[in-house]
């Protein structure tokens, strides 16, 4: 819902979708930039010009301003929602409005509305296809011609030519629709896969969820439970629900998606589908399996091994203020309240916590901001305040973080005390190193070569979780961040 409400935000107002090199007029209104310059070339000869929001009237034509902090969040935004972020297909020839197509041409590497459609060629060149972002795709990039065959040998689309004197040149080969047939039957067996690892996902929801319901305090109670790369992380039960979830939530996006290439009748999209493990979107069997055998009042014993996290945000945690993505692995500001329950657990301004807790051994995360705004990165007890001033990260005893306030002004936060970074940062990406026992944390720029900033000593004596901040609290900008992710 909240990835939902985040892209109705990040719509242009005239072509109503995602923006593309978004530009604002002196009212505020932003647009995409081909977009109003289509609109105000309509203007030109009136004697004004308007904003097509406001009617702002403007007597010459208006000087467009790129908007850097909205490029900033789209570009965040459609990494982390790479399947929001494309839209329906539009005519090639209407260029003063959006007009929906209705099939492509893979001779003119076009789209066609109705109207557009009853006039174009109707010669053998002119191939109609469904309407597609990429007609181009459908022709061989050697010989600019249509892909008609499925090379076995190479498992590659290639057109006549490739096939009687290119490099395919007597490998056995089968017509595109054929070979495309026999994809989506192997994709359909994956499908039926998949939908019995949903279900066994619904199940752990379920038993979790009863789990909490007959005793409400066991929500808080701690679970072993290995992350992706099977190593034992401590989480909470209400958290372990959220990352079912979110598995749940991913197999159905890639249910969706190949029940969306079995009904198309464009064969190139289907045989460029590699064939991916099922882990890749659930996790092992011992993930379902093995979920809330063992409920734990402490992580155990500690472990010397240095692990990445593949952290995730706790949405229970997250102001009001801001938006998670679906993925819970990108935070944006807003100015739209969210309208969440309030919770104990959630913060009043600005931040949000990770799901999992750091009670042992040696951890790292990395994290890409935004170029502007004001952030913070860090780690913070469970315990710490979640209202008022003294709630924020960096300024209380229950936690540490790294803070970039003004345009490569940096600073290491703990209970009020500020160490300045005395660096020019060269990059958006830092890494955050934690080793519980030893009482150390460090804060990385990304940079070639990699650079270390600085390194806090403390005594952790509870529960830590990894901490983000964001806002436009002192700068005037908005901000995102986004949590890294490596197979």
């Amino acid at each position: 819902m909240a990835s939902a409400d985040l892209r109705d935000e990040l719509k242009c107002p005239i072509c109503l979708e995602i923006y593309t090199n978004p530009v604002n007029l002196t009212c505020g209104h932003n647009y995409c930039q081909a977009c109003i310059h289509r609109m105000l070339d309509t203007q030109t000869g009136s004697g004004a010009y308007n904003c097509p929001e406001c009617r702002t009237t403007f007597p010459a034509r208006p000087v467009l301003q790129r908007n850097i902090a909205l490029c900033n969040i789209v570009k965040i935004f459609t990494s982390a929602n790479p399947e929001q972020s494309g839209s329906g297909v539009h005519c090639s020839y209407c260029i003063y409005s959006a007009v929906p197509a209705v099939q492509s041409c893979l001779h003119c590497e076009a789209s066609l509305c109705n109207n557009h459609l009853r006039v174009h060629s109707r010669s053998a060149e002119h191939v109609l296809t469904e309407a597609t972002h990429t007609p181009e795709k459908r022709k061989c990039s050697v010989h600019k011609e249509i892909l008609k065959y499925h090379c076995i040998l190479d498992d590659a689309c290639i057109c006549a030519t490739c096939c009687l004197v290119g490099e395919h040149h007597g490998h056995q080969v089968e017509l595109l629709e054929e070979a495309s047939e026999k994809k989506k039957e192997a994709l359909r067996m994956f499908l039926d896969k998949l939908s019995s690892k949903r279900k066994k996902i619904e199940k752990r929801i379920q038993e979790l969820e009863e789990h909490g319901s007959k005793d409400p305090g066991n929500e808080e109670a701690t679970v072993l439970f290995p992350d992706k790369r099977g190593e034992q992380v401590l989480y909470t039960v209400s958290s372990l629900i959220q990352l079912f979830r979110i598995k749940k939530n991913k197999v159905s996006k890639k249910i969706r998606h190949l029940e969306e290439l079995c009904m198309s009748s464009n064969p190139v999209p289907v045989l460029h589908e590699k064939d991916v493990d099922l882990h890749d979107f659930i996790g092992g069997e011992e993930d379902e399996e093995g979920c809330g055998r063992k409920v734990h009042d402490d992580v155990g014993q500690s472990s010397r091994t240095l692990n990445h996290l593949e952290l995730v945000l706790d949405i229970n945690t997250a102001a009001n203020n801001i938006l998670v993505s679906d993925d819970l692995k990108t935070m944006y500001w807003s100015t739209v309240y969210q309208n969440r329950p309030e919770t104990a657990k959630r913060f009043q301004y600005n931040q949000i916590l990770s799901i999992q807790i750091f009670s042992s051994g040696r951890h790292y995360w990395e994290v890409e901001t935004s170029e502007t705004g004001d952030w913070r990165l860090g780690v913070a007890y469970s315990r710490i305040d979640r209202k008022g001033d003294q709630s924020y990260f960096g300024d209380n005893n229950k936690s540490w973080c790294l803070r970039r306030l003004y345009k490569n002004q940096y600073s290491v936060m703990h209970d009020n005390m500020v160490t300045t970074c005395p660096h020019m940062f060269s990059c958006n990406r830092f890494r955050i190193f934690l080793d519980y026992d030893a009482g150390q944390l460090s804060f990385y720029e990304l940079s070639s070569p990699i650079r270390h900033l600085h390194t806090v000593t403390a005594t952790f004596n509870e529960p830590l979780h990894a901490a983000f901040g964001i806002g436009y609290w002192l700068s005037g900008e908005h901000c995102c961040l986004k949590i890294l992710s490596y197979p």
